[in-house]
């Protein structure tokens, strides 16, 4: 799964992204600095600074890292020979997959650029957010149903994405994967009712690598 879904670093400014990831995880926002980040994607203070011109940058590029690679794989998964329920269901595993495989990018998603990052890098986090909610709502057009419920897709992301951070904050990042059949029940079934939910989360099963 890490071969196939693990996010390029090979570029100097792909491995200052991926540094900047990973000291942001390990050490939190506060402990970002030039030195370390540099230090660990083994590049020069010069180069750093050519690409960046400061920390905030770079931590704002980093968390677009992990989003871009999530609009990414749902565009690639949505099909006309899909229903949109399927084609969400679908690309909820290969998210989940994406996360686990780059666990310093997936700790960004779910909680650093939530929780610790200034307003301009926390605004990145915020559009990944309203691209997510915009998905789920896109599941009305299957329901056939005449009234929304209020707040339902912000309530269902909300709640998967703290299940997400308790296996994050737990190291458990190899598990993600394995959460996609119930987050898939979880978000179809306000919108679709209980069967298609289930039908769905057991489509999403046999997705699981």
């Amino acid at each position: 799964m890490a071969s196939r879904w693990a996010l390029p670093a090979g570029s100097e400014r792909e491995r200052v992204l991926l540094a900047t990831a990973e000291v942001w995880a390990e050490a939190g926002y506060e402990g970002l600095s030039v030195e370390r980040i540099c230090v660990r994607a083994r590049v020069e203070r010069d180069a750093f600074e050519a690409m960046f011109p400061s920390v905030e940058a770079a931590a704002e590029a980093a968390i677009e890292v992990p989003l871009r690679a999530v609009v990414g794989v749902v565009a690639k998964f949505f099909s006309p020979d899909r229903s949109e329920a399927e084609s969400y269901a679908g690309a909820i595993v290969r998210i989940l997959e994406l996360m686990a495989a780059n666990p310093a990018y997936s700790y960004l998603v779910y909680i650093g650029g939530r929780q610790m990052a200034p307003p301009n890098v926390h605004s990145v986090y915020e559009s990944g957010h309203r691209f997510l909610v915009a998905m789920l709502e896109r599941l009305w057009e299957d329901s056939g149903s005449r009234r929304q419920p209020d707040k339902a897709a912000l309530g269902v992301l909300g709640a998967a994405e703290a299940v997400a951070r308790r296996e994050i904050l737990a190291g458990r990042y190899e598990r993600l994967p394995l959460l996609a059949p119930d987050f898939v029940y979880v978000a179809t079934v306000p919108f679709l009712g209980q069967e298609e939910a289930m039908r769905l989360a057991r489509q999403a099963q046999t997705l699981i690598a």
